[in-house]
């Protein structure tokens, strides 16, 4: 970064005096319609918000930005270049204090001075801000804002201003002082707190979990309960409820979550055939940064080594695995309300993703919280009006909050798994994958309708299943409502017991014949196999082989048979073989021990000998994984014409930071993406797309990859004509 030439403070003091004196200020500060447009897309009528890592920071500096902006008009100067310290003989001296009487806001100017170092810039303002609140007890992170000017930002300073906003809550503007011949100027500059990871949703291994047990006090070995565990509170005519003193922990342990700046989320659940000791229980889970470190270095983008890095890879097997201590101890916050009614135990510490597949036969989700970065953005979520009138409508309707499953179980799933259909494009592996959702789900709901007491004991699977189907639905209704093929009317999901099959069995009927329709036969076969043998999967994947169907194995394994050897006579020349794919690689890998040394992908009497050698067991097994994966790399995804995007202004400079890290880390075609659900971001430009030449300078050309057709294209692009692109297919052209 160059620097520019810093003239002596005093003239920039001097200077910022006589704009604050003639209410000149705001109109000074150039860049001040980056910063507005950056805070209004959170609020756009189409925006959804997501939880990009990334973007944690661009955003908190951009709002703690415009916060400031909105409080540099009416200043009174307080004082210029003098010790506002209570204590004698201490200096503090602030380069200029001012206050907004209208918002009652104090506002602190901090000229970087050419000598001073990183350090002492943000140590003084430190300083200031405790001073401040020596004066002003319980002031809040709103109402103190700081101004930094600098005209040299360097990477120190950057980061440092940018993890105030960003992990301090604190309301820092960074300007950058310009010094030409027609005088002073001021750029508003966004810092941010950090080098980009290039995650996108978090790592499984990063949600570690603890259990905390609420067994009722006066429970015998046996577990019989003594005395009215009613008269604790919650509703006395159904025991389906928590007590009141419950759901208080609960709010105890979030804002102790939000004070510990810790980030997290907890599920209350009801234990339905009493496995466990009690009733209650709450799972506590928390974002680990050990864990995120560990991800980002083996799956992000590069990063220089140093010291703190290496030494952070070579202990990874002593720090990961384990719920963070902060975890426990923001529980224990509540522990003076809980012992009063129960003797709270923790147990089962393991992650996340694994509980979700150990509990849904025994435990029934009742209500979810978030604190934190997370509890952020499950507020915001809910607020937002693109998910109360388009993406989640039952939200508003029902007058939902982040607290209810509904919400809270499609918000944490998307954040550790990502959303169903990535870039709104659907794989086989997808269709066979919504297809098991929905056939548990009719599962579940046929065995629920015999009688009230079958239907008591096997809840849990009907609710896990009916949250998860209710995940898939959402997006295949994003899909519908862009699409212009698919005209039939996308038939809802019902929560009432008596209806919930039939609307299970219309949805996935809807599925196959409409959303992916005839013209793509893999993809349907995919879509049956899983729905029809929904439950033989879960058995293999929870190798229960005795519980297994003879008839049933058979008759699903005929369909991969089937698959297997139509996907072989195209897989000869296709896009997973001639470019070597993963996927591919997999595939043939898991088949090859059993084709022989003489068979070939031409050769389709071979081959097909060969699938009918392969036992039952194996096949289905093996499809989940490696086989659904090679016929995604052989078959094209399903695609559709969409209709033209709903209009959203985009945040070129993010996208074009990303298109850099990208190249500075050596892949020099990266790609601004376009995808099929409306959606825009930057990634890399797979095969058979790289065959292009690669770009030479990231600032000025990008590839652009565009799914929003029936087919796909890449193009290399001046960054220009991508906003001409973009603005004309908001526009329908």
């Amino acid at each position: 970064m160059s620097k520019v030439k810093l003239p002596p403070e005093s003239e920039v003091v001097s200077w910022l005096q006589q704009l604050i004196e003639k209410e000149e200020l705001l109109q000074s500060i150039q860049g001040r319609e980056a910063i507005t447009s950056l805070t209004d897309t959170v609020d756009q009528g189409y925006f959804l918000p997501s939880f990009g890592i990334d973007y944690i920071s661009r955003r908190a500096s951009a709002e703690a930005a415009d916060h400031v902006l909105s409080r540099l008009s009416v200043l009174e100067i307080i004082s210029i270049n003098t010790s506002i310290s209570l204590t004698t003989g201490e200096v503090l001296r602030p380069d200029i204090l001012c206050f907004n009487a209208e918002t009652k806001t104090l506002v602190v100017f901090e000229v970087k001075r050419a000598s001073e170092t990183e350090r002492q810039t943000v140590t003084e303002l430190a300083g200031y801000e405790q001073e401040l609140r020596n004066m002003l007890p319980f002031l809040g992170n709103f109402d103190v804002c700081f101004v930094v000017v600098a005209a040299d930002w360097s990477t120190l300073l950057v980061h440092a201003v940018g993890s105030m906003n960003a992990w301090s809550g604190k309301q820092y503007l960074a300007l950058k002082l310009t010094n030409e011949e027609s005088g002073f100027g001021f750029l508003a500059h966004l810092p941010e707190a950090w080098h980009l990871t290039g995650s996108t949703n978090l790592p499984v291994e990063a949600l570690p979990s603890i259990d905390l047990y609420l067994a009722y006090k006066g429970i015998d070995d046996l577990g019989s309960e003594e005395g009215n565990i009613d008269s604790v509170g919650g509703n006395e005519d159904d025991e389906r409820w928590p007590p009141r003193i419950v759901l208080t922990a609960m709010d105890v342990i979030a804002r102790e979550g939000d004070r510990a700046g810790s980030h997290g989320f907890m599920m209350l659940w009801r234990d339905v055939n009493g496995f466990g000791r009690g009733r209650w229980c709450i799972t506590l889970t928390a974002i680990d940064p050990y864990a995120m470190h560990a991800w980002c270095r083996d799956h992000g983008l590069p990063h220089r080594e140093s010291e703190a890095a290496i030494f952070l890879h070579n202990r990874k097997d002593d720090l990961l695995g384990q719920t963070p201590q902060t975890v426990y101890d923001i529980a224990k916050a509540a522990f003076p309300l809980l012992k009063e009614h129960f003797d709270p135990e923790f147990c089962g510490d393991f992650h996340w993703q694994l509980k979700t597949r150990q509990y849904r036969n025994r435990v029934v989700p009742t209500r979810f919280d978030f604190w934190g970065s997370l509890g952020q953005h499950a507020r915001e979520f809910v607020s937002n009006p693109a998910v109360r009138n388009n993406y989640m409508p039952f939200v508003g309707l029902n007058q939902l909050d982040w607290t209810d499953p509904s919400v809270a179980m499609t918000l944490v799933m998307n954040l550790s798994l990502g959303a169903p259909f990535p870039r709104g494009v659907i794989k086989c592996s997808d269709a066979f994958l919504t297809g098991r959702v929905l056939g548990d789900l009719a599962v579940a709901a046929f065995n629920a309708a015999p009688d009230k007491v079958h239907a008591a004991r096997i809840e849990p699977m009907v609710e896990w299943a009916q949250l998860e189907a209710l995940r898939f639905a959402i997006e295949m209704k994003q899909m519908y409502d862009i699409t212009e093929e698919v005209v039939t009317p996308m038939p809802m999901l019902s929560n009432e017991p008596a209806k919930r099959l039939m609307a299970t069995e219309e949805l996935a009927q809807w599925v196959r014949v409409d959303l992916i329709s005839k013209r793509h036969p893999f993809h349907q076969a995919c879509f049956d196999l899983g729905y029809r043998h929904a439950l033989l999967f879960n058995l293999l994947s929870e190798q229960a082989i005795d519980c297994l169907n003879p008839d049933e194995l058979r008759a699903a394994a005929c369909i991969v048979r089937n698959i297997l050897k139509g996907v072989l006579s195209r897989a000869e020349g296709s896009q997973g073989e001639t470019f070597q794919s993963s996927g591919f690689l997999q595939f043939m890998a898991f088949l090859e021990p059993h084709l022989g040394s003489g068979s070939h992908l031409g050769d389709d009497e071979a081959i097909s000998v060969a699938i009918d050698a392969i036992s039952d067991e194996k096949l289905l097994s093996g499809f989940s994984g490696a086989i659904v994966k090679g016929v995604d790399s052989i078959i094209p995804v399903v695609l559709h014409t969409t209709r033209p995007p709903f209009p959203a202004q985009v945040d070129w400079e993010w996208l074009k930071s990303g298109i850099k890290a990208l190249f500075e880390s050596g892949d020099h075609c990266p790609a601004v993406i376009f995808s099929q659900d409306g959606m825009v971001g930057s990634g890399r430009l797979e095969r058979p797309f790289r065959l292009g030449s690669p770009i030479s300078d990231p600032d000025v050309e990008v590839y652009v990859l565009d799914e929003s057709s029936a087919r796909t294209i890449a193009i290399k692009m001046t960054w220009d004509e991508v906003k001409e692109f973009h603005a004309k297919r908001s526009q329908g052209y």
